[in-house]
């Protein structure tokens, strides 16, 4: 499932904070260093999701699905194991407004402890689990993937330092280092004949270059000074994101699905989430964090805070709805074209999650606000009534096959969406009109890019996917220079306007 993550409505009087439209007007240097920022968080999104996904459909040749349902198997059991850990509690360290080097000290060793044990655990479990779910390849996938468990948490702290500061091209130097190291390695395996052994010595690679690259380049080593108070200052932020956090990562879905679907049903809902995860990561991928640094940075200013939210959904929802809207209509063709018979169901499924692509772009930013303002409890909440959403769905109508599933979870997110627009316009204090209009110009462009590109011929190739992408991007780029010049004047300004005392 998409972890979109969204946000309460409470109308306000006739200032013209509340009812004038979002825009902005930001030229500090804190705005441009987070669009600047937001470069580099792209590429730190994007990396990893890239070189992932080349992994996986060059694997894909060389496994079936049977083998991918196998790995995601133990890939879900390891990630239950990482979403019950305090990796959530270095969040707080951004959001916190003063910060002592003792807050970092506590969670780093916090952490430390809890990869220890659960490192062991999975190790000393794994034959019970194969037994458990009848897949003996867990007995030997399982203690090589726990191995990612230590690497994964000890990297959460300074991760947030580096996040906190803003120096999100070091966030994207870890990512760069990491995916090429997984990458040659994912790629040189399943080339050497190891197959499904490949990709999971990848997984445990990729989690210990980026642990080294990334205490490398944070400038911080932790200490041994620390008290239980530190960790309290930190417990309710915390708690709830470490919460929410669990939602994301254990993938419940994964394991329900196995249990009642089989291994191969599985392997297509992964094939399905491995493209959407790839398009979220083109579309909004960038804005997440620096959206979460920059209105922690605001809660103090709630008309500048506006202002950036405002523009902000107007650059996810004009980069993520061509995005989601194009991919729904080539990626049945893309599939066709470079992989076998038996992977087209996972297509069409792969279409029906672009639809709640349009929610995600939104969802992204949603989550950053809430954040931001103190309130990971909503979010924490919000994921859950989804997970469960998600894996109702599941039981329901898993015995009609993929695309059913698919379908089932895309209708199921719609219906609970409107309760994040909800939260959003009750922290930004506006109507929610003023809210819709900050993305409505790029949801007219995508409606007219799309019925451009459905009356288009229709024609087998690589040469009509081409001529789609070329013609939907020169369609979208024109009807949206067309209905919001003024917008994107304001964007570009802010991209090259020097901060504040720059010289």
């Amino acid at each position: 499932m998409p972890r979109a993550v969204h946000a309460d409505g409470a109308d306000v009087s006739q200032s013209a904070t509340a009812t004038a439209p979002f825009v902005p007007h930001l030229t500090s240097g804190r705005s441009r260093a987070a669009f600047l920022g937001s470069f580099w968080s792209l590429i730190h999104a994007l990396l990893p999701s890239l070189s992932a996904t080349a992994v996986f459909f060059v694997s894909a040749t060389f496994l079936s699905p049977v083998d991918f349902g196998h790995l995601a198997m133990a890939t879900a059991l390891v990630s239950i194991a990482l979403a019950f850990s305090p990796a959530a509690f270095g969040e707080a360290l951004v959001q916190r407004e003063t910060l002592r080097p003792e807050h970092a000290n506590a969670v780093f060793w916090l952490n430390a402890g809890f990869a220890a044990i659960y490192c062991a655990v999975l190790v000393l479990l794994a034959p019970a689990f194969a037994t458990y779910f009848e897949v003996p390849e867990l007995r030997w996938i399982l203690p090589i993937l726990a191995l990612k468990i230590p690497f994964e948490l000890l990297a959460a702290v300074p991760a947030s330092m580096i996040i906190r500061k803003m120096r999100f091209r070091l966030l994207a130097l870890r990512t760069a280092i990491g995916s090429g190291v997984g990458m040659a390695l994912s790629v040189g395996l399943l080339l050497a004949g190891h197959g499904l052994l490949a990709l999971v010595i990848a997984q445990v690679a990729v989690s210990v270059t980026t642990f080294v690259v990334v205490l490398w380049t944070a400038a911080w080593r932790p200490g041994f000074s620390m008290r239980l108070g530190d960790l309290r200052d930190l417990a309710r932020y915390g708690v709830f994101a470490a919460g929410q956090r669990m939602l994301g990562m254990v993938r419940v879905d994964h394991l329900v699905l196995g249990a009642m679907g089989g291994p191969v049903l599985l392997g297509l809902l992964v094939f399905s989430q491995r493209v959407f995860q790839l398009l979220a990561s083109v579309a909004g991928g960038a804005l997440s964090s620096v959206t979460h640094v920059v209105l922690s940075s605001m809660q103090g200013e709630p008309e500048k805070a506006r202002r950036a939210f405002g523009l902000v959904s107007f650059v996810a929802a004009g980069v993520g709805f061509p995005v989601f809207a194009g991919a729904a209509l080539v990626v049945d063709d893309l599939v066709g074209l470079f992989f076998a018979e038996n992977w087209l169901a996972a297509a069409r499924a792969a279409q029906l999650f672009c639809l709640v692509g349009f929610l995600f772009s939104l969802g992204i930013v949603q989550g950053a606000l809430i954040r931001s303002r103190g309130h990971p409890d909503w979010l924490f909440y919000y994921q859950l009534v989804q997970e469960a959403g998600t894996v109702l769905a599941i039981a329901l109508v898993f015995s009609w096959g993929i695309e059913a599933i698919v379908a089932a979870i895309a209708i199921k997110t719609a219906l609970i969406w409107p309760v994040s627009v909800a939260m959003t316009v009750r922290l930004l204090d506006c109507p929610v009109w003023t809210y819709i209009r900050s993305f409505a110009a790029p949801a007219v462009a995508t409606a007219g890019m799309t019925a451009i590109l459905v009356a288009l011929p229709q024609a087998p190739g690589a040469a009509h996917i081409a001529l789609q992408i070329v013609v939907g991007a020169c369609v979208y780029a024109l009807l949206l220079f067309a209905l919001c010049r003024a917008r994107l004047a304001e964007v570009a300004r802010l991209i090259l306007t020097k901060p504040e005392g720059a010289t």
